[in-house]
């Protein structure tokens, strides 16, 4: 897409008045009127006419001194050349005459071996007023800008006429000095060339009526300049009305002045130095690219001198987007200040340090419609005063206008420019003139795009900017005008708004009324079920007198160190104390200890996978008569296969005794193989506080798994004046725009249930999802169900939840209000298993000790002397305390049917 401002804007660069700026398109083609100016371009500056000129200058460079009356041909060609090194644009009738010129003089060769007569210096003579009037001739047309060089067809035949002037002296030149040329006579004898451009001028002054017509409408004046891509401003349009025969005469004047002052040094002191003295008076100014950041004059400035990349280097990626290359991908000509007629990669840092800021722009209007299709941009337009060009940068004293289209991308049609009010005076002048009034278009489709335009009085002068902007989801666009004086470069008034585009809602007629959560499942508790044990007893036989005692707390500790998914680890600190008689002196010495577990309401111990003493003791240990001594263990208890294939980590926490209390029994021998025990317990404390609904949440959804002893839940928080999180689901963010996006997805599909596409799923234990419901009569979202669920690695999900939530009011509403309309709704709770409610014992009797008081008439001593009195006294208080465990589970039976009987 052509960049239109181009020919609305006056430059206000360092490039020469009649430089080409050929449109560029976004995909990186060029307009084909400006393809053939640049192809021609290219041709020019490879081309050898310059070259040629300079080889051959340089060669006769002495021949003024030794023949001071052919020094002024070569003061004109010196002229020529230096005229064509600063040119920037081809023209291939001023490389045509430079060439003729360049074969005239190279014949004066001859003159160093010949005598030269009265015939020759006349021949001469008139071969210099011819170099003389072609040095005039494109002087005076290269002073001319190409709007005008185009428009002025006749000049052709300006540069016809002097090139049969300068053919005619070459022949006279030759036979004057018996020259014999056989193979370069084709300089002289071709015709002159004629440029596309001068082709397209004339065939646009022949369809409109003759030259004459086309100069004196400055509507035609626009109109061809537009067709090829040329600028036009005041200056153009002077230039247009400027005779190239009076600037010839100017010309010549000037010429016959320096001559008199020129060609006298010349033949005392060569022509280089004459040549070096004309560089040093017109010594040129040094720029420095903003596009390549290289030095360059103008003078040595041409279509390829510049390379650049389209883009910024992505450091993210470590390479350019436009190419992934680190070679340069485009080339132009060197530019002094920043511009948008294409892309290159310093202008977005140029851009992104004005518009990203809060300091540098003082914003007057903008519009914006975001697009709710996909692959599509947003559309946007601004205008302010420019304050900085970099944030906490100096202020701008100047005031300075600022106006931005379209998205600043290198893949995108954009447009960003500052005016002075002397820029705005200008275009004020070229708008009276050519009644343009588009200052930039992003796109000529009507269904999406950004402009600015200017706004005209009723005088015809530019009193506002009108600001556009479409996304092809909206069916009216964005429009506000700007009012600004363009004498003070100010804001003149309130921003009025003409139209608003994009997807409006409008506010409900009746509150919406959302279905109850429903959850499915059990409830978690965050306490313990009961406290902790630790009323066991040693268990010895009367030849190891030794007492144990659990001394840590809890007594047995879940530890993470060592974590496996395959086992639980437990630390515990047990005491013995040799409880033999102070009159005793034998020792205790313990050789070595085992543990056994198992869950309370199992039958019998099961040996641990792994025990081990931690610490500095060491066994086998001995310990005196009324001594202890302290051992410290690690022991891991196995989990089951389900629970294993569960591979949970805990911090802390004991995975294999969420449901059930864990006993472990200690069994310590001594050298004699003689045995003591003592049961220690564990009963699960979950340890943090179940998740609930937090102060700043709208809901908190969850259900309970039980397998895992987790509780699965989705936090949904409000933030209704925050444009960018008007809700947060879950860690997601929901905007304005998201949710317009989906009020137009459902409009387009007329589906009212919409999937937001967020929610999460934890590796296969569980997951949720997001949907919208949309109120298609007052074109909103009113609100969000959420539907949680145990996963797809669970056998027999039991459990659920679906909530749902009013979504906070968003965005600008309409006050007018409509009835409500709900959604028709698809998704449901999914089919669960049957609920099993499990059961788990969290005591039981089985380590129960009951103390035996012995009968009369049986000593203490005896039991002690006797083993058959010692087993019948061990079998009595067994009996009895089975009895015991009996008697206490029958009164719970009684108990429980007291409470499930009808009385009760």
């Amino acid at each position: 897409m052509s960049r239109q401002a181009t020919t609305l804007t006056p430059s206000r660069d360092d490039l020469p008045r009649d430089e080409v700026r050929p449109p560029v398109t976004r995909a990186g083609t060029v307009a084909a009127g400006a393809a053939r100016a640049i192809t021609e371009a290219d041709h020019m500056w490879n081309s050898s006419s310059v070259q040629n000129a300079i080889q051959v200058l340089e060669q006769l460079s002495d021949l003024g001194r030794a023949l001071p009356f052919v020094a002024p041909a070569f003061v004109m060609m010196s002229l020529i050349i230096q005229v064509e090194r600063k040119a920037r644009d081809a023209d291939a009738k001023c490389s045509d005459l430079l060439d003729r010129i360049t074969f005239l003089v190279h014949n004066l060769e001859v003159l160093r071996h010949v005598k030269v007569t009265d015939s020759t210096k006349r021949v001469i003579e008139r071969m210099n007023n011819a170099i003389k009037d072609a040095a005039s001739l494109i002087q005076a047309y290269r002073k001319q800008n190409t709007l005008s060089r185009r428009l002025h067809v006749g000049n052709r035949d300006k540069f016809v006429a002097c090139a049969q002037t300068v053919n005619a002296c070459a022949n006279d030149l030759m036979l004057t000095l018996q020259i014999q040329q056989t193979s370069q006579l084709d300089v002289l004898t071709k015709e002159v060339p004629v440029d596309s451009e001068d082709e397209a001028a004339q065939g646009f002054v022949k369809r409109n009526g003759g030259v004459d017509k086309v100069l004196t409408d400055p509507v035609l004046v626009a109109q061809f300049a537009k067709e090829l891509h040329l600028k036009i401003d005041d200056d153009a349009i002077r230039q247009i009305n400027t005779n190239l025969s009076d600037l010839m005469q100017d010309n010549q004047v000037r010429l016959e002045h320096m001559l008199r002052e020129n060609v006298g040094t010349a033949v005392v002191h060569g022509l280089k130095e004459l040549v070096a003295q004309m560089s040093e008076a017109e010594r040129e100014q040094h720029f420095t690219c903003v596009q390549c950041d290289k030095p360059f004059r103008n003078s040595n400035n041409g279509p390829k001198s510049c390379n650049f990349h389209r883009a910024e280097y992505d450091s993210w990626v470590r390479q350019h987007p436009c190419c992934a290359s680190k070679n340069p991908c485009q080339w132009s000509s060197h530019r002094a200040t920043h511009h948008c007629e294409y892309p290159y990669a310093s202008f977005f840092t140029y851009s992104s340090k004005i518009l990203n800021y809060v300091d540098t722009v003082e914003k007057w209007a903008e519009v914006e419609d975001h697009s709710f299709v996909e692959r599509s941009s947003s559309q946007k337009a601004s205008i302010g005063r420019l304050l900085r060009l970099v944030s906490k940068g100096d202020i701008i004293q100047e005031p300075t206008v600022l106006i931005r289209v379209g998205q600043i991308w290198h893949t995108e049609n954009y447009f960003l420019d500052k005016f002075t009010a002397e820029d705005l005076r200008q275009v004020n002048d070229i708008v009276r003139m050519t009644g343009n009034t588009t200052i930039f278009r992003s796109s000529p489709n009507n269904s999406e795009y950004a402009a600015a335009e200017w706004v005209l009085s009723r005088g015809g002068d530019i009193a506002g900017v009108r600001l556009i902007a479409k996304a092809a989801s909206s069916s009216c666009p964005f429009t506000v005008v700007c009012p600004i004086d363009i004498a003070t470069c100010t804001k003149a008034g309130d921003a009025l708004v003409e139209s608003q585009g994009g997807l409006r809602a409008y506010r409900p007629g009746t509150p919406y009324v959302l279905p109850e959560t429903v959850r499915i499942g059990p409830e978690l508790s965050d306490k313990p079920v009961r406290a902790t044990r630790g009323d066991f007893e040693t268990r010895t036989s009367p030849s190891l007198p030794v007492k144990l005692k659990i001394t840590s707390d809890p007594p047995l500790r879940a530890n993470l160190e060592f974590a496996s998914v395959e086992h639980d680890n437990f630390r515990s600190s047990i005491t013995i104390f040799n409880n033999s008689p102070s009159s005793a002196s034998e020792p205790v010495t313990i050789a070595s200890v085992a543990a056994f577990y198992r869950r309370v309401g199992d039958a019998e111990y099961k040996p641990v996978k792994s025990l081990q003493l931690i610490g500095r003791e060491l066994l086998p240990l001995t310990i005196d008569a009324k001594r202890s001594c302290t051992l410290d263990v690690e022991l891991a208890i196995p989990r089951s296969q389900e629970d294993a294939k569960l591979g949970v980590k805990w911090f802390n926490r004991a995975f294999v005794a969420r449901k059930r209390p864990i006993r472990v029994k200690f069994v310590f021998k001594d050298i004699d193989d003689e045995a003591c025990s003592l049961v220690a317990e564990h009963v699960f404390d979950p340890m943090f506080p179940l998740e609930k609904k937090q102060e700043r949440d709208l809901a908190f959804l969850y259900f309970d798994d039980m397998d895992y002893c987790d509780r699965r839940g989705v936090h949904v928080e409000g933030h209704p004046d925050d444009e960018k999180r008007v809700i947060v689901i879950g860690s997601t963010a929901v905007d304005v725009l998201r949710l317009k996006k989906i009020v137009y997805q459902a409009i387009s599909a007329g589906e009212t249930e919409i999937d937001m596409g967020i929610g999460r799923d934890y590796e296969g234990t569980w997951d949720w999802h997001a949907w919208a419901l949309v109120d298609l009569s007052c074109q909103r979202v009113y609100a969000f169900k959420i539907l949680l669920k145990q996963g797809r690695l669970i056998n027999n999900p039991s459990a659920a939840c679906l909530g749902y939530v009013l979504c906070p009011d968003y965005g600008d509403i309409q006050e007018e209000m409509r009835p409500i309309q709900y959604a028709k709704e698809r998704i449901s709770l999914p089919v669960l298993g049957a609920q099993v409610e499990e059961t788990f014992m969290m005591d039981d009797a089985f380590d129960d000790i009951v103390h035996h008081v012995p009968k009369p008439g049986i000593s203490s001593t005896a039991s002690a002397s006797h083993p058959r009195a010692m087993v019948s006294q061990e079998l009595d208080a067994r009996l009895y305390s089975i009895d015991a465990n009996l008697s206490r589970i029958a009164m719970a039976l009684e108990t429980l049917v007291g409470h499930l009987s009808p009385a009760a």
